[in-house]
């Protein structure tokens, strides 16, 4: 591939973490059980977009560097370590700080005992997935595959470099990694040792890896207008969304790979502005989102001094809620109180948001919060965890 198309990718690059980031709100603020659907793993299909991604961008890395033999490799090593681990090990310490951990029943992170030293050396040297510990932070579960992976990266390029049927090795290299990969999924469903198989775990993803490398070796001919690349890459989502699973994931990948040179660069002046930001601190973004969510949810309703009082029914709710404000705005008592009517947790989360001052405070003593009865459960459960009581009001004019 000749051409450098970094607005192309950089779109990609973001639609990957915001696939990331929406996936997580969606499971934390409960908006799938609230609306009775199930949300797909759009999330996960973000992470195997960035594994195309990033083998791609490594490349020509390597292509840049000029380099060769073991320079090439220890060059590449190092930058990878110095690029990944820093931000990986800061998310991992804050969280064990904190005394936060993702393995709860709420989806992300949440208040926990505190963490084992062997699972917080496995998270710090991005092995978990080898000793079987867990992850911390729950989006840390594809870095070890991203650093097992860059151990082959080096010698790949090495491989297919300059070799005209390159393309032609990596296409026979990805089916054998897709017979290895459903070889190892067979075993892991008819007895083999846990263990064993969980450890071959990287097998699964080697051919949503390859394709980014089957990308670099093909030559770049735009014969697709630009203006067709975002509906390509929204397609192949809506096609995981569709039907997710590991060969869904490493057929869309594929087509992703080979795809990738057909398209002729982006040209809209406010679309890659915004690519380019979002992809730019994407990796601050994946790992730090969790942590907003926490804060927004957690941390700031946990200051309101005289806990919650969530207010919920089948009708009403909104009036209830005005006429309870009302009562407490005589006595003097500042709330905090989403007054709009968003009653899913995205629009508590923003009211606690607007209320929040420097320093961590909060503009208020008691929250008063208008609660959809799909989420009232969770929130009562999580209020009682974070403040260690609530109260819950169902509105007296319901239906009857």
């Amino acid at each position: 591939m000749q051409v450098k198309l970094s607005a192309n990718l950089d779109f990609l690059r973001a639609v990957a973490v915001l696939l990331v980031l929406a996936q997580h709100i969606l499971n934390r603020f409960r908006i799938g059980p609230m609306l009775g659907i199930s949300i797909p793993p759009i999330g996960v299909f973000g992470v195997l977009l960035f594994f195309v991604h990033t083998c791609l961008v490594l490349m020509y890395s390597m292509e840049r560097s000029g380099l060769e033999g073991r320079a090439l490799a220890g060059n590449f090593y190092v930058r990878r370590l110095f690029r990944i681990y820093p931000l990986s090990i800061l998310a991992v310490l804050t969280a064990v700080a904190l005394h936060l951990d993702a393995v709860q029943g709420i989806p992300g992170l949440s208040r926990a005992a505190p963490v084992e030293t062997g699972r917080i050396v496995s998270n710090l040297l991005l092995m978990q997935n080898l000793f079987k510990t867990g992850s911390i932070i729950n989006v840390l579960w594809s870095l070890p595959f991203e650093v097992q992976m860059y151990i082959f990266l080096p010698f790949l390029f090495l491989w297919i470099r300059g070799k005209r049927s390159a393309a032609g090795r990596l296409g026979l290299l990805w089916m054998a990694f897709v017979v290895l990969a459903t070889v190892r999924t067979y075993w892991a469903e008819h007895g083999a040792p846990v263990g064993l198989v969980g450890r071959l775990l990287l097998l699964e993803y080697v051919p949503n890896f390859l394709p980014g490398v089957i990308a670099f070796t093909l030559v770049h001919t735009p014969r697709m207008k630009s203006y067709l690349w975002p509906p390509f890459i929204l397609i192949l989502v809506a096609a995981y969304s569709i039907l997710p699973s590991s060969a869904t994931g490493w057929a869309l990948c594929l087509l992703l790979g080979l795809g990738i040179p057909f398209f002729a660069e982006i040209r809209t002046g406010w679309l890659r502005a915004i690519s380019h930001q979002i992809a730019t601190y994407s990796y601050g973004i994946y790992l730090s989102h969790q942590f907003c969510i926490w804060f927004a949810l957690g941390v700031l309703a946990g200051r309101l001094a005289r806990g919650s009082v969530l207010v919920s029914a089948t009708n009403g709710k909104t009036t209830t809620a005005a006429l309870v404000a009302g009562i407490l705005a005589r006595e003097r008592i500042p709330v905090v109180h989403n007054a709009t009517g968003a009653n899913m947790a995205g629009g508590i989360a923003s009211a606690l948001l607007a209320a929040a001052r420097p320093h961590g405070s909060i503009a208020g003593e008691l929250g008063l919060f208008e609660v959809d009865e799909g989420w009232l459960g969770e929130g009562e459960k999580m209020y009682k965890r974070r403040e260690g009581h609530s109260i819950a009001v169902r509105s007296p004019l319901q239906r009857q």
